[in-house]
């Protein structure tokens, strides 16, 4: 069996499992916090406290900003900035300080230096600078092969593409710990800070696990997409 075909067997394979993972990992998402986004905790705390105290406890280093729509939260290095939905910061559901939680993490991930943070804000600042270039380079590639100009010139234009898309593939890669690590600190904030008791935190680790089977489905999609454009590299550049 030709070597190409296996490789966009495979690659057409974990696509595939991923697109599924993904959608189970959305309804999951959207399940668990829709039902623990009704609870309230029994501390009472509401995300905006939590977030002050947090902020304020590590010297106030970031700003606290608002962002609409439910689960757009994030945490933002650039500007240093911690978005919270108006539902989570001014309301205190297990759900909704487990999402703030989670940010603050990734806040703490920046002022404490964690090193595969600093590694993803470089590989998606690569991103977004070659993310532009990647269909117009493949394209140009393709061309020079359909042809026959320049062959040795669209070999590498084509080489330079799959470079492009592996760096997408290398910052779902990096992003993935990051976002465990920042679950894990949220969860260990929450637990410290006496926010939640052990049973609200686990329900926490359920909306925050589900949320991390959907970076595992990007990791695979991005993976499936590298490998299936690799194998078409390989094909198209091959005795040339």
């Amino acid at each position: 069996m030709d070597s190409n075909f296996i490789g966009y067997l495979v690659s057409g394979i974990i696509i595939f499992a991923a697109i599924l993972l993904a959608l189970y990992a959305q309804v999951r998402v959207s399940s668990t916090y829709s039902r623990y986004s009704q609870v309230a905790s029994k501390s009472g705390m509401t995300g905006r406290q939590l977030a002050e105290m947090v902020l304020s406890s590590t010297g106030n280093k970031a700003k606290l900003g608002y962002v609409r729509g439910t689960l757009t939260d994030n945490y933002n290095p650039v500007n240093r900035t911690l978005n919270i939905s108006a539902d989570n910061i001014e309301g205190n559901s297990i759900a909704g300080l487990g999402v703030v939680a989670h940010e603050l993490g990734h806040y703490l991930q920046h002022i404490k230096n964690y090193k595969l943070f600093q590694v993803r804000q470089v590989v998606i600042r690569a991103c977004n600078f070659a993310s532009g270039l990647l269909l117009p380079m493949l394209l140009i590639g393709i061309l020079l092969n359909v042809f026959m100009v320049a062959g040795m010139a669209g070999n590498i234009v084509i080489w330079v593409a799959v470079g492009i898309y592996g760096l997408g593939a290398l910052a779902n890669l990096v992003t993935l710990p990051v976002e465990v690590d920042a679950s894990r600190r949220a969860v260990k904030m929450l637990k410290n800070l006496n926010v939640l008791d052990e049973d609200e935190l686990s329900a926490t680790k359920q909306v925050l696990g589900a949320a991390a089977l959907t970076y595992v489905a990007s990791l695979l999609v991005s993976l499936g997409y590298f490998l299936r454009l690799l194998f078409y590299a390989l094909l198209v550049t091959r005795d040339r």
